[in-house]
């Protein structure tokens, strides 16, 4: 399977996680506005996900009904290992400012975010003394 998703693949995705398992019109519908894309071009972005190991499908009657093969968050995490193998280690920090900066993250979104970094410091600190 390929490590990362292109942003349209986001898209037919984020459908799929928010309810599956659903037809390829159920997920057009959920689709909705965001994009303009033909039938074709929606049927080829499922099925090159169900070639990638993304998506599933079974087949009942005529349908076809798919369900995302991972979650979101190993997608996530998987993008992350992704931009973080190609970044120089220096630039890690400057990275993480900018996408916390930018990333229009509420109050209790950054006190969460210190709240694990600190959880993890404290991890590994206790690992170091055992």
């Amino acid at each position: 399977m390929k490590d990362t998703l292109n942003p349209n693949e986001w898209i037919v995705m984020e459908a799929l996680w928010a309810e599956s398992p659903s037809t390829l019109g159920e997920t057009i519908e959920r689709i909705g506005d965001k994009v303009n894309w033909g039938y074709k071009t929606y049927q080829s972005y499922v099925n090159v996900l169900e070639k990638k190991g993304y998506v599933s499908a079974v087949k009942r009657g005529r349908d076809k009904f798919y369900s995302p093969a991972v979650s979101r968050e190993e997608c996530i995490a998987k993008e992350s290992k992704a931009i973080l193998g190609r970044m120089e280690s220096r630039s890690l920090g400057l990275m993480v400012t900018s996408m916390v900066r930018e990333g229009d993250l509420s109050k209790g979104d950054r006190l969460e975010l210190m709240e694990m970094l600190e959880r993890m410091l404290k991890e590994e600190q206790d690992g170091k003394n055992s």
